[in-house]
């Protein structure tokens, strides 16, 4: 099915449409998300989560050689609130989470071309300074591949034989290690050293999960610092990565505790959101509003060529990654991927 999409995409290209929809678009915004980079096999692991530094290089030439123009979040925000000149192809470039590997990775592919990006800082990790977790937990059983396990030295709900044949058997033993981490983790030292007990007996060698390159942890507060200094704006993404969906009082401790977070470091009052995994509620836009916040952005592909009150917290933003092949990043860019949505009444 992919085949037949992208020879769509490389007819209407190849036909001068790409240009074409550049042209009647050339004033809207576009939002792009990236995650965090690559610094081992993390991006066959997850290709929408992590990617190459020469896979967002090769973005951005793209962008540049077509005559994009990257903006910040909030001039973004602002101009899609009025009628001024806009600039040409005006886009945005957010990263989410606070991976070290983003600073690490890809940090410097924009610190080169001098280009504004944002944050999303989830603060909860931020503040942990350990590896996430759940992400560590599901790399280890990918990697180790095995369809059967026996585990030993954790608790009832950890050891025994366990069934990974299925996503269900691997979700059921992730989530028991979890628990048991979460319960008795504290120092970074003794949570990787649990880590490595637990993958060793899935396979997987402490050299070959090398927690200690910091791959699945979080930015720390100097290296924060350095990205604001550079250029990026940091802004919210939770305290928790959960959005409490009809629960409003969890959702204003949540993202008091993400800004407060954000403030310890130094830096500025965050003012912009990104629902966490893109869930919200149907009016999200009132709680936010209400909460000081100014924007928020979604999952969802999309131009954008005007945000009222309401529709500035429901902001259409494109997932881009390894896992999308150069052709649908052109079209969506172009604004060919959203006329197609339209004509089949999906934009």
């Amino acid at each position: 099915m992919k085949a037949v999409k992208l020879s769509v995409l490389r007819l209407a290209r190849t036909a001068g449409l790409f240009r074409l929809f550049r042209w009647l678009s050339r004033s809207k915004v576009r939002i792009l998300c990236y995650h965090g980079g690559n610094m081992g096999d993390e991006r066959r692991f997850n290709s929408l989560l992590f990617c190459q530094a020469g896979l967002l290089e090769a973005r951005l030439q793209w962008l540049q050689d077509k005559g994009f123009s990257i903006i910040p979040l909030d001039a973004a925000v602002t101009m899609l609130g009025n009628d001024r000149p806009r600039p040409r192809l005006p886009t945005v470039l957010t990263f989410d989470d606070g991976w070290y590997s983003t600073f690490r990775g890809l940090h410097p592919v924009l610190e080169r071309r001098q280009l504004p990006a944002t944050l999303y800082l989830c603060t909860g990790y931020f503040v942990a300074g350990r590896p996430n977790l759940d992400v560590t937990l599901s790399y280890i059983l990918w990697k180790a591949g095995r369809a059967q396990a026996n585990i030993q030295g954790f608790d009832a709900g950890v050891d025994g034989a366990h069934d990974l044949s299925t996503s269900a058997g691997k979700k059921r033993l992730a989530g028991a290690m979890l628990r048991w981490l979460e319960q008795n983790g504290a120092s970074r030292a003794g949570v990787c050293a649990d880590l490595e007990r637990f993958a060793a007996q899935l396979g997987v060698s402490a050299a070959e999960l090398d927690l200690a390159s910091r791959r699945f942890d979080f930015v720390r507060p100097d290296e924060l610092l350095q990205m604001a200094s550079q250029g990026w704006s940091i802004e919210l993404h939770g305290h928790v990565h959960q959005y409490p969906v009809g629960r409003p009082d969890e959702l204003k401790a949540d993202l008091a505790r993400c800004q407060a977070e954000i403030g310890k470091v130094g830096l500025p009052m965050a003012r912009h959101y990104c629902y966490p995994s893109g869930d919200h509620d149907a009016d999200a836009h009132q709680l936010l509003r209400n909460l000081g916040v100014v924007s928020a952005t979604t999952c969802i592909p999309g131009l954008l060529e005007r945000a009222d009150e309401r529709q500035r917290f429901y902001l259409s933003r494109f997932l881009d990654g390894e896992n999308i092949h150069p052709l649908e990043f052109e079209s969506e860019m172009s604004g060919f991927a959203d006329f197609l949505r339209r004509l089949a009444g999906r934009g």
